[in-house]
């Protein structure tokens, strides 16, 4: 018998099963998938191409061959990654702008707030500048969570929230804002979703109301070694790699 763990999506496509039993001795990463899309209500959930899927912990794409085999008593994982998709298929455009340290005396959730009640059509999230690695770091994790809005996957309710949690790397709203929340007198990062025309006026409306300095999102050595430790991988390593490895951390993340 062959264990099968489902997580995230790969769940919900189950009607919300977390595990499931294979009464074979042995069974292909193919012949799973079958099994699974054979019971799905959500077929479009188990698409190979969004899954990352585990034999043993091990990732079956660094397996030998092609179509790795489980056998009894192995434990099947499979998780839904969630990839970068189109702001345009999510039709929803992305504005991220970095801010200058706002005045020690404003309450960070009063910024927030006050800017949501300000801009009520678009979906506003305002994090720690120095949480962000890099303009295209800020970009590919607000496009992760329009796909993930759109695939009906969401880590919360709403995609400001999904946004904030995948940029901290974490499904815990409370540790999301430890790492990634705005802080009093520090530099922010500001992201606005909504429709083109909408955040074109949004972006002239930070330009009165903040000091816009987008230098505050550049890849910094301190922010470097902060985000390194955070995952756990050496500060050594290259800025491509990290930033490779905070965008995989954030596909995979499941409620």
């Amino acid at each position: 018998m062959i264990t099968i763990r489902l997580l995230g999506g790969a769940k919900k496509a189950v009607g919300g099963k977390a595990s499931l039993e294979l009464e074979k001795s042995t069974a292909s990463v193919l012949e799973i998938l079958r099994f699974l899309q054979d019971l799905a209500v959500e077929p479009r959930l188990l698409r190979r191409e969004n899954l990352i899927i585990a034999i043993n912990g091990a990732d079956s794409s660094a397996l030998s061959g092609k179509d790795p085999v489980a056998k009894s008593g192995d434990v099947v994982t499979i998780v839904t990654v969630v990839h970068g998709g189109s702001a345009r298929r999510a039709r929803r455009a992305i504005v991220v702008k970095g801010a200058a340290p706002m005045s020690s005396s404003m309450d960070p959730g009063q910024v927030i707030d006050g800017m949501r009640e300000a801009h009520r059509s678009l979906s506003i999230q305002i994090m720690a500048a120095d949480a962000v690695f890099g303009f295209e770091h800020a970009h590919r994790i607000a496009q992760m969570a329009l796909e993930a809005e759109s695939r009906k996957i969401m880590l919360a309710k709403r995609v400001e929230t999904d946004l904030l949690l995948r940029l901290a790397c974490t499904n815990q709203i409370s540790e999301a804002i430890a790492r990634a929340g705005l802080k009093k007198g520090k530099s922010a990062c500001i992201v606005a979703l909504s429709s083109g025309r909408e955040n074109r006026d949004f972006e002239k409306w930070l330009q009165k109301e903040f000091e816009v300095d987008d230098s505050a999102l550049e890849q910094t050595m301190k922010k470097k070694t902060g985000l390194s430790k955070m995952l756990g991988i050496s500060a050594s390593c290259g800025n491509e790699y990290l930033l490779d490895c905070l965008v995989e951390r954030a596909a995979i993340l499941v409620n």
